[in-house]
């Protein structure tokens, strides 16, 4: 895989991901359920703070200072993710649809403009993430998690949609 390769695969999944959002009304944004008892709007406040710890990674690397990764008790990250959620409780969903979107705008545009691909696929350069690439921590972060929660907000919008039929 290259860092193109990268960008297009987070494109992709975030394209898919958006024509899913698109198909939900927004007063169904509140409705628990979707992932867990999470509500839409929670599940989008999750994806941007994943990547927006990808964007704060890449920043690091290029730094050349130790990447900050969260602390988890749990090897799911359950623990970090429930904290992450609860502080988004308060805040307006236009508040994190904008974080959404600027989170993935910032990922972007930070791979296209980078410039050493060894250290984005050296799965040895980074030992704080346990043998894999920083590259593979970004797609984690973004295309795999965008994609993990389309294919739940889908399943979701099937179920909701049976029961409304039945």
């Amino acid at each position: 895989m290259t860092r193109l390769d990268m960008i297009a695969r987070i494109r992709e999944a975030r394209a898919a991901l958006l024509e899913t959002l698109a198909l939900v009304p927004e007063d169904e944004w509140l409705s628990p359920g979707v992932v867990g008892a999470w509500s839409l709007r929670d599940v989008v406040a999750h994806l941007a703070i994943w990547c927006a710890r990808a964007v704060t990674w890449l920043f690091q690397a290029e730094r050349g200072v130790p990447l900050q990764l969260p602390r988890s008790n749990h090897p799911d990250w359950a623990d970090v993710n429930a904290r992450d959620v609860a502080t988004q409780r308060d805040r307006p969903l236009d508040r994190i649809l904008s974080d959404f979107h600027g989170a993935h705008e910032q990922l972007l545009q930070r791979l296209q403009r980078w410039t050493d691909d060894d250290i984005l696929f050296d799965a040895h350069r980074f030992p704080e993430l346990g043998g894999e690439s920083l590259a593979a921590w970004v797609l984690a972060c973004s295309a795999e998690h965008d994609a993990e929660h389309n294919a739940q907000i889908r399943q979701w919008l099937v179920s909701r949609a049976s029961d409304a039929a039945g």
